[in-house]
């Protein structure tokens, strides 16, 4: 399993932020072939993780 981890300093969501957070993912799924990205927030803080299901 593959994992990519991505940190941010979440403190304002605007046009941007949403941009960055959409180039992620598609780097996510179209670079690195993960299955799933998950994102969590607290204090400001976010960090999403991404993975793949299977070893190279």
């Amino acid at each position: 399993m593959y994992a990519v981890i991505f940190k941010a300093i979440a403190n304002q969501q605007d046009s941007d932020y949403s941009k960055m957070v959409s180039v992620m993912r598609e780097l996510a799924f179209e670079k690195y072939n993960c299955q799933d990205f998950l994102a969590v927030q607290e204090d400001g803080q976010e960090v999403a993780i991404s993975h793949t299901n299977y070893l190279n």
